[in-house]
């Protein structure tokens, strides 16, 4: 008894564990499925982007920064279809040792049965199993006669029942074992397809920057220009917070405590802490884009020895996108900060953000935003063809990375 009880029990860890396992499984399979949809969608976002620039004429930086995206996500997708390969992999090797395993049970089964049949034939004769209980020495031997014949009666059925059960079970895994195969065989074409395109990615790059390379005057000219708007709109946002410390402080009536620069209300503080909260889940400011310029020091992708620095991240987008907030909060300036276009900045508690190159803007200061509201039209150039939106996040004076913040 107990060892039924043993066998039992650890049937049912084996098949617990199997499920559980098959369930990770199927959960992998289902994100690398995701990640690789959500690759495919941003290289399509890409190359429309890339038509767009291109109707310029004219060998941009653009272009080129765009083709470099689309290298990156193209190694980004070659890399989710290899890991598909090699979860597929492991899945056809369990699933081989499985068929292999149920090979052995059914061969076993079929075994145990002949030997049944080999018995019954021997005894077919009724008047056989009559003079079996008959020559009992007592009615209880008798009676444990009978009970043994319909024992072994049932037992022929159930066996079988598990004969029939284990070829179901192996005509299902060998269903597996092709249809993973099939998956198998269309991810390797479709991988080595992707490595072709990967290939004419590295050539257009290099051909990019051979002809932008011949308009290196006209590349520094550029950069010197992009860092001192870069510089104006620095100057601007820290004369714009220094401004909101100072109202923060006079509405308080007392100085700002050491760990903090400005004095919030409770509203203020639940919204600054509601911020932090959603780090790295916060939406994008637009609804499509990809990011074209990095946070931080940068190389410059053609000019040697020349470093860009970015207080924020440049998302590219499509002609005609509006900018969005992110996050619920006050509209504190909608003014044209540079030269070019108009940049809106909101006030979330002691957290700012900015919406640069605008060229239409919908809401103006003091207003109350929340994450998502529209907040203007981001210019397209004309010369260049691209739309590009500049975007920062503050906290209090210090810039941080918004590629942090935003949901991946």
């Amino acid at each position: 008894m107990m060892r039924k009880l043993i066998g039992f029990a650890l049937t049912l860890v084996l098949l617990f564990s199997a499920g559980h396992a098959f369930a990770q499984t199927a959960d992998r399979k289902s994100e690398l499925e995701a990640s690789k949809k959500k690759i495919e969608e941003e290289l399509s976002l890409v190359s429309k982007l890339l038509e767009e620039t291109r109707q310029s004429k004219t060998n941009t930086l653009s272009e080129l920064n765009l083709l470099q995206a689309r290298l990156k996500q193209r190694e980004n997708l070659i890399a989710t279809l290899r890991t598909q390969i090699s979860r597929l992999d492991n899945q056809l090797s369990q699933t081989q040792r499985e068929l292999s395993r149920l090979q052995k049970e059914l061969e076993g089964l079929k075994s145990e049965y002949a030997a049944m049949i080999t018995f019954a034939y021997r005894n077919r004769n009724g008047l056989n199993k009559l003079m079996f209980l008959f020559s009992a020495d007592s009615y209880n031997q008798a009676y444990r006669r009978m009970k043994y014949l319909q024992q072994y009666a049932a037992m022929r059925k159930t066996q079988i029942e598990r004969i029939s059960e284990t070829h179901t079970r192996m005509e299902a895994q060998k269903q597996n074992l092709a249809s993973e195969r099939d998956e198998k065989a269309r991810l390797l074409d479709d991988e080595r397809r992707q490595q072709v395109l990967l290939n004419n990615e590295r050539m257009n790059i290099e051909l990019s920057v051979q002809k932008i390379s011949r308009q290196e005057r006209d590349l520094q000219q550029q950069v010197r220009q992009k860092q001192q708007e870069a510089r104006q709109l620095q100057k601007e946002i820290e004369r714009i917070i220094a401004e909101e410390i100072r109202r923060a402080r006079e509405a308080s009536g007392r100085p700002a405590s050491p760990d903090r620069l400005m004095n919030l209300t409770p509203e203020e503080q639940l919204l600054s802490n509601q911020f932090v909260q959603n780090r790295g889940r916060l939406p994008w400011p637009v609804e499509r884009g990809i990011i074209s310029s990095r946070f931080g020091e940068q190389p410059h992708p053609v000019l040697r020895k020349v470093t860009i620095k970015n207080n924020g991240i440049d998302i590219a987008t499509t002609r005609g996108s509006e900018a969005r907030a992110i996050f619920e909060g006050v509209v504190v300036s909608t003014n044209r900060i540079t030269a070019t276009n108009n940049a809106v900045i909101l006030r979330h508690g002691d957290f700012f953000t900015v919406y640069s190159n605008l060229e239409q803007v919908y809401v103006k200061r003091g207003d109350r935003v929340n994450h998502k509201d529209l907040l203007g039209l981001i210019h397209t150039d004309k010369t260049e063809g691209k739309t590009e939106l500049h975007f920062e996040i503050w906290q209090n004076r210090t810039q941080v990375d918004p590629a942090l913040w935003l949901a991946k």
